[in-house]
């Protein structure tokens, strides 16, 4: 995802102060850029969830007609936090992942000789 890239090149380019370039450094961005992937894609994940288990019978009406009115129905009897229900988990299962794809992607860059940003 574009949060994904976009936050880890912040990290990276600020380079964490006291970090030199290596796998430490690498792992910091990439720890950071996981907790803005699951940040921006929770609510996303909850509309999804909320939308695919709704059980409807023959011949009922929905309960959710389309997004935004999922988006709406959840900020208005929830709040805005009802849109990061199940946000742990999420960064559990998105976490380890981005940290994998970065420390990978940065390795096999400097095993090629492309230069750091």
């Amino acid at each position: 995802p574009m949060v994904n890239k976009l936050s880890y090149k912040q990290w990276y380019q600020r380079r964490v102060r006291g970090f030199q370039e290596g796998p430490v450094l690498h792992l910091i961005c990439s720890l950071f850029a996981g907790l803005c992937v699951a940040t921006a894609n929770n609510p996303v994940d909850v509309i999804k969830s909320r939308v695919q288990s709704e059980k409807r019978k023959l011949g009922t009406t929905a309960q959710y007609r389309n997004i935004p009115q999922v988006l709406f129905l959840i900020i208005r009897t929830e709040g805005v936090q009802g849109l990061y229900k199940g946000w742990f988990p999420n960064w559990a299962r998105v976490g380890p992942h981005t940290c994998m794809t970065f420390l990978l992607f940065e390795q096999l860059r400097r095993l090629s000789g492309i230069k750091p940003i």
